[in-house]
């Protein structure tokens, strides 16, 4: 009896992440956009106020300092959400770097058994290291938790401060036009 093979095309996990990857990726990328605005915009607006409290309302340096050093803690919360939400439009193509490189490793290990080429010692290292690919998924999944910081993006505390971070950057928006327009008048 000959076996008949069936192929049915099932999308592949990799492929379906891919997929969803593509769907996601421009609302990643607007809203990255955005808040590097905001950032930015919360940057410029502290060098602002750092330039109107030290040289035209004349206060000591280490006042103005301080004011734009705490009036720089949202844009840098800001700027943190901006490098995460960098880091997943990427993702993408590191899932897929690493799937190729355990499904290079694995199928290299599979052929050096099958050919004889590893002695009794080293069979049951390679042997060792195909039982171990728990650990590698694990390894991969803290590698991907770093490297993006994907625990800023799902921290509820981080989108809280994320959150007051708009906030703020909204009221040191009205607060610079409040000082330039006390400066012109």
């Amino acid at each position: 009896m000959s076996e008949v093979e069936t192929t049915t095309e099932q999308p592949s996990t990799k492929q379906r992440l891919l997929e969803l990857f593509q769907k996601l990726l421009p609302l990643v990328d607007s809203v990255s956009d955005k808040i590097r605005f905001a950032a930015l915009l919360g940057f410029g607006l502290d060098v602002w106020i750092f330039v109107w409290l030290y040289f035209i309302k004349q206060f000591s340096a280490g006042t103005a300092l301080v004011v734009a050093g705490i009036l720089l803690v949202p844009v840098l919360i800001l700027v943190r959400f901006w490098w995460a939400l960098e880091e997943i439009k990427d993702l993408p193509n590191i899932a897929g770097r690493m799937v190729d490189d355990a499904k290079g490793e694995i199928r290299e290990t599979v052929q050096g058994i099958q050919a004889g080429q590893v002695q009794k010692l080293s069979f049951l290292g390679s042997a060792k290291s195909l039982w171990s690919i728990g650990s590698m998924a694990g390894e991969a999944r803290e590698l991907l938790g770093s490297y993006i910081s994907i625990g800023t993006l799902a921290n509820p505390f981080a989108l809280i401060l994320g959150a007051l971070s708009l906030v703020g950057v909204l009221g040191m928006t009205l607060l610079g036009l409040i000082l330039l327009m006390l400066t012109l008048f």
